[in-house]
């Protein structure tokens, strides 16, 4: 990725074109701050709200699919995701806090 000041893009704006019809990403700065960007326009779609959308739908719906196929197989799940990441998480604090109160106790007998 590069970065051109606006006057810079302005000077050599055919040049830069280029760059990005190359497949360059690039930025351009207003007084040292980002303030837009030049993307190939294959890279367009990535940023087209709708486009996102609909790729974001057929994940889900993929996940749905590959979910209702591993219950077939397996049977249905225990747990759902979020109560397994809330369980993980839960454990991995205690277990830091457990180290934290035994370095505290290891610390105030030295």
């Amino acid at each position: 990725m590069k970065t051109y000041s606006a006057i810079e893009v302005r000077k050599r704006f055919g040049q830069i074109l280029d760059e990005a019809a190359a497949g360059e990403r690039i930025v351009i700065e207003r007084a040292g701050q980002p303030i837009a960007g030049l993307v190939p326009l294959a890279d367009l779609a990535e940023h087209d709200p709708e486009t996102r959308k609909r790729r974001q739908l057929a994940a889900l719906d993929r996940m749905r699919r590959l979910s209702q196929q591993v219950q077939r197989e397996f049977g249905p799940f225990e747990k759902d995701a979020a109560t397994i990441v809330r369980e993980d998480r839960a454990a991995r604090t205690e277990k830091l806090m457990r180290v934290v109160r035994e370095s505290r106790t290891r610390g105030g007998q030295a």
